[in-house]
């Protein structure tokens, strides 16, 4: 099921029964859960609180019997005898792949024996009677061995159509849905008794419409680059964007109302410069680019924004491997001559981000990021052996804008990779590419 699909159903009140929501925008899995509840429940805000269940649930945790209570209990009606619509129950999951459980007898039932029989043993081993390893999916199906309770409990749910919206939210990072070709087998055995619908990361262009509509909301128009160049500086969450857009939207319209009365209601870039908080890990993207790209001075300026922060200097260096490990990664792909959506694929990446890493590092050569990665690890050696000497901390001994301070590793390793220091050093061997797939993995 598509996302349009549930916005006509929306519109047309005939949601009920069973929802599965996954993906990685967490942002439109809530605003559509939270459009659900406002149709299941209507305007009685009194009759909703007793038509409402709501669970958070944490890694590994699930209360089968708090979720099959609320869907057992009736919906409550109003003084005028009417129905007050459905209930709406609703359960979030940080991990749903962390539910796994083995199915068949417990020790227990088997009289306390210790060891499994050798079949048992073998279905357990995922082994396929000739010594070789069977694939997850095959086990999974072969007996139903390991089981998913969440998958379990929803088969056998209490839930009627007429009554009841359930919607079941998988955050961003806790479930693997394989891929369009290959679906898990959790989504594949889902989509037989639920609605599943997909919330990926929104394209560029949709992300920007819905950018235009946000400041639309406060009388405003941004000049054309002005959503594009937030795109870049606070990536493609949208609930961050939610958050730096309606700063520059209010930091634009007391401009225009209090300041420059009169002024166009426009979005300036200049109103999006002085509200938008770039994220870490673009910036250490950015930074990572300006070293390979031999811009010294673009990756200071990055690095004095960091140092600026006091940001711990282990968490910038650790950004910029994984930056430079990423970037390695897609510089191998690309002589090996596989694109990009191969390199998102095999690196579990999201897709806009792996574009970007492959659209850089496929102009350079894998043995520079090599390099890269070579001096990362000495300064990694560098920063410990401070931390060993008991000099670090960011409020450490030495002044880190002077160079000489805790910082001083990561500014000579802008350094070594200028222009002028490659030259005069002899480059490394490049890392072997064998085995890539794991680096900078997701």
């Amino acid at each position: 099921m598509k996302d349009a699909e549930l916005s006509r159903e929306l519109k047309s009140g005939t949601v009920g029964g069973l929802y599965f929501f996954w993906g990685e925008e967490d942002y439109l899995k809530n605003r559509r859960a939270a459009e659900m509840k406002q149709a299941a429940l209507g305007e009685d805000e009194t009759l909703a609180a007793f038509n409402c269940a709501e669970f958070v649930f944490g890694d590994g945790e699930f209360d089968e019997a708090a979720v099959e209570n609320a869907l057992l209990s009736s919906p409550m009606m109003g003084f005028t005898g009417l129905s007050a619509g459905k209930k709406f129950v609703s359960m979030t999951f940080s991990s749903v792949d962390s539910l796994k459980s083995r199915g068949g007898r417990t020790k227990e039932e088997d009289g306390g024996a210790g060891a499994p029989d050798a079949e048992e043993q073998s279905a357990a081993d995922g082994a396929n009677g000739s010594g070789e390893q069977e694939p997850k999916e095959k086990e999974e199906e072969k007996g139903g061995r390991a089981k998913n309770r969440l998958l379990e409990f929803l088969k056998a749910a209490p839930v009627s159509e007429e009554d009841t919206v359930v919607v079941v939210k998988a955050v961003s990072g806790g479930f693997d849905g394989g891929t369009e070709k290959r679906p898990s087998p959790f989504l594949r055995e889902a989509e037989k008794f639920m609605k599943v619908v997909e919330f990926p990361c929104q394209p560029e262009s949709r992300l920007i419409r819905w950018m235009e509509r946000h400041f639309a909301e406060y009388g405003l128009t941004p000049e054309p680059e002005v959503c594009p160049w937030i795109l870049r500086s606070a990536g493609r969450s949208m609930y961050r964007l939610s958050g730096e857009l309606t700063k520059t939207a209010a930091y634009a319209a007391v401009r225009i109302e209090e300041r420059e009365k009169g002024a166009p209601r426009v979005v300036t870039l200049n109103d999006a410069k002085e509200c938008v908080t770039a994220s870490d890990e673009d910036d250490a993207f950015g930074l990572a680019n300006c070293m390979t790209d031999g811009d010294a001075a673009g990756a200071l300026r990055y690095l004095r924004i960091k140092m600026a922060n006091r940001e711990d200097p282990s968490m910038i260096l650790g950004q910029i491997s994984r930056a430079f490990t990423d970037l390695y990664a897609a510089a191998c792909f690309a002589a090996d001559g596989r694109d990009a959506s191969d390199f998102a694929k095999t690196m579990k990446m999201n897709e806009w981000r792996a574009k970007i890493c492959y659209r850089a590092a496929s102009k350079v050569s894998p043995g520079r990021y090599a390099e890269a990665i070579r001096l990362c690890l000495e300064a990694d050696r560098q920063l410990k052996s401070r931390a060993g000497g008991g000099s670090t901390g960011v409020g450490g001994g030495g002044s880190a804008a002077s160079g000489s301070g805790v910082y001083a590793p990561i500014e000579r390793l802008v350094c070594l990779l200028s222009p002028s220091a490659r030259a005069s050093s002899a480059s490394p061997a490049p890392l072997p590419v064998r085995g890539v797939s794991n680096a900078g993995g997701r």
